[in-house]
């Protein structure tokens, strides 16, 4: 469970103070010469622990700032939101907030000002207020979030020890894929679908049918984790043998946030028509076994759910961060943690999953994630079902899955012992 320490001043700030407190003003002047030059938050080594970096946030006061929070995405406040007020520097327009956090974290944050320090009563109440909410202005890095028309932009904390994403990047000299667009109008649900579907370089319609990788918040895995981009390294470097990649994105978000959910209607249109569509269209494999289905949040509950109900169609599942805590006290028609105790209660299916989950998801109101995935992960290796876990040191974000993806994909294709893997052409 993620718990900030912030009971520590930065030793930086604390020579700024003094030197203010001395009449020396050059020194915050420097401070934010520096800033302007490097970003912020500032990051300083304290102490012998290496596992923690002291990390201060700044904002730089325009003149009619009463109060400013530090608000990680995945955390909920207090009721007094004293573990995310900034402190003003008497005199001077720096504000400012230390936290000694591990030093493999990746996350995101937001900064509001002037906040009205009304404690949330829902998470619905949470994601209303977002939109009074901003970046970092001294941070040069951010990140989308969302992949919707509701697009929002966070700011990204990096720590000197989180893990690199270097698939992510596209490197000189690998063969890049191809990615047609196409739309579905689905007869079972009446709703419109968005499909983006990746072939592999030197994609052939004869010889041997390719793996297919079928991922949820495809618009989202597109353009913020360049999924397409990692397909290709992988495929390159030899790590996963070619796969065709169908993305798919539902309509708008409360489309989403009803079709993805264990909704039956929904399995039916993946089974009875778009993979169908695919099928016919692209040169894939019909073996659940050579089939992934994944995604995030909702995409990750809605893959256990669809090879929960069709395990002759998916066998393997990448649940990021998925949401097993569903469906939450406002749908009394299903228990808590509804998909966990099917699964439990269900004999064995011939599924493979490959999860992950961060360590910043805490509560957010009625439920706890990370307590969630892991009665899920229990639970199917108590059924005896082959299960890849990992927790990573970071929040519910695509900033982190875009790295992690990796991992769950290439999971399903272990290196054998003493092998290296080979280019492809």
């Amino acid at each position: 469970m993620f718990a900030p320490e912030t009971s520590i001043v930065s030793p930086r700030i604390a020579r700024v103070a003094q030197a203010v407190e001395a009449g020396n003003h050059d020194a915050l002047d420097e401070l934010w010469k520096e800033v302007a030059e490097s970003g912020a938050p500032l990051m300083e080594q304290v102490g012998d622990d290496e596992s923690r970096t002291l990390v201060t946030f700044l904002w730089r006061d325009p003149g009619d700032t009463e109060n400013v929070l530090v608000l990680f995405f995945s955390a909920p406040s207090n009721e007094d939101f004293s573990e995310y007020r900034m402190e003003n520097l008497p005199g001077t327009d720096l504000w400012y907030k230390s936290y000694f956090l591990p030093s493999d974290l990746r996350t995101t944050y937001l900064f509001s000002v002037n906040d009205p320090m009304v404690p949330f009563t829902s998470y619905a109440e949470v994601l209303g207020r977002l939109p009074a909410y901003r970046t970092d202005p001294l941070n040069p890095a951010d990140y989308t979030l969302l992949g919707n028309p509701n697009t929002f932009k966070v700011s990204v904390l990096e720590l000197p020890g989180a893990p690199k994403q270097p698939w992510n990047i596209a490197r000189r000299g690998v063969p890049r894929g191809k990615t047609h667009m196409h739309s579905m109008d689905s007869s079972i649900l009446g709703t419109k679908h968005h499909i983006s579907v990746y072939v592999p370089p030197g994609y052939d319609t004869e010889g041997e049918e390719y793996n297919v990788f079928l991922l949820f918040d495809g618009w989202s895995y597109y353009n913020f984790a360049s999924i397409t981009t990692v397909m290709d390294n992988l495929i390159y470097t030899g790590r996963i043998p070619p796969y065709v990649l169908v993305m798919h994105t539902n309509e708008d978000q409360d489309i989403r946030a009803r079709e993805l959910p264990c909704h039956e209607p929904f399995n039916e249109f993946l089974v009875q028509e778009l993979m169908p569509w695919v099928h016919e269209n692209y040169h894939i494999t019909s073996d659940p076994a050579r089939t992934v289905l994944g995604g995030s949040c909702f995409g990750g509950l809605a893959a256990a759910y669809s090879a929960f109900k069709s395990p002759e169609r998916f066998g393997n599942v990448i649940s990021q961060s998925g949401s097993f805590w569903w469906p939450g006290k406002d749908n009394p028609d299903f228990e808590d943690e509804w998909m966990t105790k099917q699964y439990a209660e269900s004999p064995r299916l011939p599924v493979r999953f490959s999860m992950d989950i961060g360590s910043l998801e805490r509560a957010i109101m009625e439920y706890d994630p990370m307590t969630t995935h892991r009665n899920m992960r229990d639970v199917l290796q108590e059924k005896g079902y082959e299960v890849d876990y990992f927790e990573y040191t970071g929040g519910h974000d695509m900033v982190c899955w875009r790295g992690s993806i990796v991992d769950r994909l290439i999971s399903f294709h272990p290196k054998p012992k003493g092998s290296t893997p080979k280019k492809q052409a």
